[in-house]
């Protein structure tokens, strides 16, 4: 690497953390901080207890975890490679537009970018593999084995993931691109029948068939760079770990030569792609989509009802939704609408509590971070907010309603599809869960943007592998999930404790329960209506 380069990436990692430090001296980033060492104190002690893991890791004996290890490691691993050639948006190594303008018109070859672009990955791996190995379960070894597995691994998932994208690149326009989409289709219709198999064999799931994938000779040949990264966590000495290590980081270095080789010939695209990149992140600060492509033209009212001050910030996010999100709207309705049979074919109800987390996921951090209609995607616009002479808690509420309707919809379609595919899932059930899913949905929102609000940040990672955005965006899923489970919790506490001390029906129980949650979303709205009147618009995420 060039010496001009080297000083620029240490100056960056201390720059980022003296930031770090100076963040602790104010209120947000003290919460942050005690929020972080929280989460980390709750892994760290539900994983050393003798009782269930939070990973669900405990009842396993270092033999039974390595074999899990062993056999579905290196099938997530191929997984995340073939995710990558079907989902080709982004750079591959995302540059700013700062570092375009200054470090691509310097005196540097581009072979020295790419390694200094990789050095800063490196270093948000380091402190993703640190988190690792805290939360690591007992079974997995000891922390330098977990860490070091950790640290090579995830390297190559970066460095993996870029080859494969710029091998893509490289080979547009060729006749081996024609074969791209029919591979996909393969590749789905294999998926396809593998779940119909276990659908009607119920003797044999999913994962009877990936473990068989994977033991075959055909998948061991295919898995065998990936089932060295395997071996790292399961290495049951020093020796083992060193030769294991070392045939990672020459493969590593292999991935790094062939995609510094690779960018010789994808450079114009690479530009491209960051350029696109940034213009995203630029229509997600103006209320866009990140995967709105261009504007669908709609009808509108002259003048939107002023509803005192809420109407034309309400209407406003409905243009919004209908010109930036209206396709993916139907995307995810249409996801939500199989979520019930595919889990039934997969042998896996909904009513089952794996399932159930999935759903919440799907809710809760899938759903948020793609659809944006809300103030997380009228950054740009916080300061025209500021001088409006509308009570804050109008704006909140104008930004919420339309988010909040467009979630529910989609809740409500996961439950109409329960509904019909469920046998257990009567319509008694179904109405209280919509019920119940209308304040629920408001408590997510409504914590998702005062969190945004308190630490703001990019709703988007910067390249394919950005650790330090994965790293930061799971801290704040876990917070945020606590929060809304306590929520949960203090809600069914209250309906449970209606029924046993005054004697009445379950409707009414209900209804007091119902209630609860309800007001734990108003508190929340207040918790929001502080984060907006404490919003710096000086402070920037760009």
């Amino acid at each position: 690497m060039d010496p001009a380069l080297r000083q620029l990436l240490i100056l960056r990692l201390r720059g980022g953390l003296r930031q770090r430090l100076l963040q602790l001296a104010s209120v947000r980033g003290l919460l942050f901080s005690l929020a972080f060492g929280g989460i980390i104190w709750f892994l760290i002690a539900s994983n050393g207890s003798s009782g269930a893991s939070v990973f669900g890791f405990s009842a396993l004996d270092r033999q039974a975890f390595s074999d899990q290890i062993m056999t579905f490691m290196p099938l997530s691993m191929l997984g995340l490679s073939l995710l990558t050639v079907v989902m080709t948006t982004g750079p591959t190594f995302h540059f700013s537009p700062n570092e375009i303008n200054f470090l691509f018109t310097g005196p540097f070859r581009r072979r020295d970018l790419i390694i200094y672009k990789f050095g800063a990955y490196v270093a948000g791996v380091a402190l993703t593999s640190a988190f690792i190995t805290l939360i690591a379960p007992p079974q997995s070894g000891s922390a330098l084995s977990v860490f070091i597995a950790s640290l090579l691994t995830l390297v190559f998932v970066q460095l993996n993931s870029a080859v494969i994208s710029m091998t893509g690149h490289a080979l547009d326009g060729s006749r081996l691109a024609k074969i791209k989409w029919p591979a996909i289709a393969l590749l789905g219709t294999i998926a396809a029948v593998a779940v119909v198999y276990t659908w009607a064999t119920p003797d044999r799931g999913v994962f009877d068939l990936a473990s068989d994938f994977r033991h075959s000779l055909i998948g061991t040949i295919i898995l065998i760079p990936y089932i060295v990264f395997a071996e790292l966590f399961v290495a049951a000495s020093v020796s083992q770990l060193a030769l294991w290590g070392l045939i990672a980081v020459i493969i590593n270095a292999a991935l790094l030569r062939a995609a510094i080789v690779l960018d010789e010939r994808t450079t114009d695209r690479s530009l491209a792609e960051n350029a696109r990149l940034s213009n995203r992140w630029e229509r997600i600060k103006q209320g866009g989509s990140f995967f709105a492509t261009e504007r669908t033209e709609v009808r509108s009212i002259r003048r939107a009802p002023i509803l005192g001050g809420l109407g034309p910030i309400a209407w406003r996010q409905v243009l919004n939704a209908l010109r930036n999100s209206f396709k993916l709207i139907f995307v995810f309705m249409g996801l939500a609408a199989s979520i019930a049979p595919v889990s039934m074919a997969l042998g896996a109800p909904v009513r089952e509590p794996h399932t159930l987390m999935i759903i919440y996921v799907f809710v809760a951090f899938i759903l948020p971070r793609n659809l944006v209609c809300d103030f997380r995607g009228d950054v740009s616009r916080m300061e025209t907010y500021k001088t409006l002479p509308i009570a804050p808690w109008r704006i909140c509420a104008g930004q919420l309603v339309v988010q909040v309707f467009v979630a529910y919809v989609i809740a409500l379609t996961i439950i109409a599809s329960a509904l019909v595919f469920e046998d257990k899932v009567t319509t008694e059930v179904a109405l209280v869960l919509a019920a119940f899913a209308l304040p629920l949905t408001f408590l997510i929102y409504a914590v998702e943007n005062t969190v945004h609000l308190l630490f703001p940040i990019k709703l988007v990672a910067m390249g394919r592998a950005d650790f330090e955005f994965l790293g930061r965006s799971i801290v704040e899923f876990i917070a945020k999930t606590i929060f809304i489970f306590v929520g949960m919790a203090a809600s069914g506490a209250v309906g449970l404790l209606t029924f046993k001390m005054m004697a009445v029906t379950w409707t009414v129980a209900g209804l007091a329960s119902w209630l609860t949650l309800t007001m734990i979303g108003f508190l929340a709205v207040v918790g929001l209506q502080y984060a907006f009147q404490r919003f710096a618009v000086a402070e920037t995420i760009d």
